[in-house]
């Protein structure tokens, strides 16, 4: 009998803790021009839902770490005045900021992998004043005369779920280096320190790093000052809000197409240009409406989006007639991207045809038809930053199956434009006529800027207790593990990230898997035979680029029994292999598969009343070591694979 006992025992919701969390230490009570050093045993400072390490040694009453200041001194020299930061105040002129002292390496811990933005960060008076003046201990930088070429170095590196190092960053808090003496600097501002090159982190580690050392290291005081740890950089760009038009004033079922000649509406900071021509009572640019009939077909249902209502369960959005262009302008900020679809009469007339377009994809679906729009980011200067081309319509692929018109409210990511003033639309269509396009120039907008949220953790994986047959894979369901609060859950896509322990345990996500539970996303599990263990097991949902993770235990203590066991070879050639490889099976073989040393498998297939099978999945795999387990009736045979 073979026990598994799945734990939930870690998940990680990255974005969410990114996008709220700032640790300013003045949530940390403490009285005026005093200190938190972990003289009551605490062992930690907590601020902005940050755990920040702290180490008191009640014999030598010493610390090393983080503490919690707001002294004022910055005239003191020396180690009696190790708490204060040299600007005399936190950031902005805050009261309260953290003091750090490292002796050789500082880790930080997240019980969440966490993608970071940065820390501001000063010197310590008592390490300012060391350096400009030097003291018994440490050397004045540069000299007696200025030209030594000292400095301060902090160098911050990151951890990810794997244990690997991410990156590191490093910021001078003195630099003495230059061929111009006149450069040479010692910090005594909050400066900010960039960590998203690190990406997504499970640690941190502080480090210093001095010219001036001697046999017991660093002569330099290792002490630094930080505050707004995961604040926002002062060169971020201006924030402004979303526009989700459910702020105009429209009746029900109506809209708004600048018949009042006010050439342009606004919405959440945004203005949507509008030109109307009251000769032709006709318009172009950008309409506000709110009209959910998506049947009647023709112009006269020119204000309707198809899915019949706004994004994310809203009622209003906006509409595009588009002669050359439509454009919304905006303070100068990056945007994060905005929800795209159809309009009704553009969808009809390309999915029938009408007295003007052609159906798309012709009478037999084959004509390789398309409708696309093309979005322009232009800066305050009238440059353009970027182009992004989404198409509405495609019935270019060779299998005609994949054709599709868009009738749901898509997204589309828009800050690779970068820093812009202004967002320019135009369409592009492959039916066109002597007078430019036939296809119907208009599409519907909405929730432009939504700061898209990330996947959550709907249903963590409860404990299994579950006997499993040797013969068997064990199927964990994730359908309801992961949820997506405005796209939707089938849109998310799974992935297994990692197991670190693939000598127990390998896995794959797979559709359908056990028969009879069809249509379902399953992680299918299986465990190496006369193996016992633990396994921390890594899956992961991605939307939009923004990516959740679920982290959980699988313990074997019950290994398959002996008598299970044969002693049989796999005949696998050529071995080591360059493109592809053959593998002789048992008479008795059901399954085989082959998967990497993370434990991810990259192929697996039904074998019985094989004798042999080719196997090419490995051909565009990088070089290293793979594994072939094939299962028999009576046990499971595994091999090394050697790809060149």
């Amino acid at each position: 009998m073979k026990k598994f006992y799945i734990f939930a025992g870690l998940w990680v919701a990255l974005f969410s803790v990114n996008a709220q969390n700032v640790a300013n230490f003045e949530d940390h009570q403490i009285q005026t021009d005093s200190y938190w050093n972990g003289s009551d045993g605490a062992g930690i400072i907590k601020s902005g839902g940050f755990s920040f390490p702290n180490n008191y040694n009640a014999d030598w009453g010493s610390w090393s770490g983080f503490s919690v200041s707001n002294m004022r001194d910055s005239t003191t020299a020396g180690w009696s005045n190790q708490y204060s930061a040299i600007t005399a105040s936190g950031v902005k002129e805050s009261e309260n900021y953290g003091v750090v002292y490292v002796s050789g390496e500082l880790i930080m811990k997240f019980d969440d992998p966490v993608q970071l933005r940065g820390f501001y960060v000063t010197n310590a008076t008592y390490t300012y004043l060391s350096m400009k003046n030097g003291d018994d201990f440490s050397k004045k930088f540069g000299g007696v005369n200025g030209i030594d070429p000292d400095f301060l170095k902090l160098i911050i590196s990151g951890t990810d779920i794997y244990g690997t190092e991410t990156n590191s960053v490093e910021f001078y808090l003195a630099d003495f280096t230059f061929e111009n003496t006149e450069d040479d600097y010692l910090i005594r501002n909050w400066e900010w320190v960039d960590l998203a090159e690190l990406g997504h982190v499970t640690n941190l580690k502080f480090r210093l790093e001095s010219t001036d050392n001697g046999a017991w290291g660093m002569n330099t005081p290792g002490y630094f000052c930080i505050d707004d740890f995961n604040g926002e950089s002062p060169d971020a760009p201006e924030i402004i809000t979303e526009a989700r038009f459910e702020d105009l004033e429209l009746n029900d079922e109506s809209f708004y197409n600048g018949s009042d000649e006010t050439g342009n509406f606004q919405s959440g900071g945004f203005t949507f240009q509008n030109s109307y021509n009251t000769d032709w009572a006709s318009w172009s640019g950008f309409a506000a409406a709110n009209i959910t009939d998506n049947i009647t077909k023709g112009w006269a249902n020119q204000y309707s989006a198809i899915p019949g209502s706004g994004a994310i369960e809203t009622n209003s959005y906006a509409v595009a007639y588009v002669l050359d262009y439509s454009e919304i302008d905006f303070s100068e900020t990056v945007l994060s991207g905005l929800y795209i679809t159809n309009s009704t009469y553009a969808y009809w007339a390309m999915k029938e045809g009408d007295d003007f377009s052609r159906k798309f994809g012709g009478e037999n679906g084959s004509d390789p038809d398309w409708f696309k729009v093309i979005i322009a980011g232009i800066s305050e200067d009238g440059d353009t930053t970027g182009t992004i081309e989404y198409y509405l319509s495609d019935f270019r692929p060779e299998n005609n199956e994949e054709d599709f018109i868009v009738d749901d409210w898509r997204w589309i990511d828009v800050s690779s434009l970068g820093e812009i003033s202004k967002l320019r639309f135009s369409l592009s269509s492959s039916d066109n006529g002597d007078w430019g396009m036939n296809t119907p120039a208009y599409f519907c907008i909405d929730q432009v800027n939504h700061q898209d949220l990330a996947p959550e953790i709907k249903n963590p994986l409860a404990n299994i207790g579950e006997e499993i047959n040797p013969k068997e894979i064990f199927y964990v369901p994730l359908d309801s593990v992961f949820t997506d609060p405005d796209n939707p859950d089938s849109e998310m896509t799974l992935k297994l990230e990692y197991i670190d322990n693939p000598e127990l345990l390998i896995g794959s996500i797979v559709v359908g898997g056990k028969p009879g539970i069809p249509e379902k996303i399953l992680l299918s599990l299986n465990v190496f035979p006369e193996k016992t263990g633990e396994a921390l097991v890594t899956i992961s949902a991605t939307s939009n680029g923004k990516k959740v993770y679920h982290i959980f235990k699988v313990i074997v203590n019950v290994p398959v029994s002996a008598k299970y066991l044969v002693s049989e070879e796999l005949n696998i050639y050529p071995n080591p292999v360059i493109n592809n490889f053959f593998v002789e099976l048992p008479d008795d073989s059901e399954y085989i598969i082959l998967y990497n040393y993370s434990g991810q498998v990259l192929f697996q297939q039904n074998v019985l009343n094989e004798e042999k099978i080719h196997v090419t999945q490995i051909e565009n795999s990088p070089s290293g070591i793979y594994l072939i387990k094939v299962k028999t009736e009576k046990t499971s045979l595994t091999r090394k694979l050697v790809k060149l």
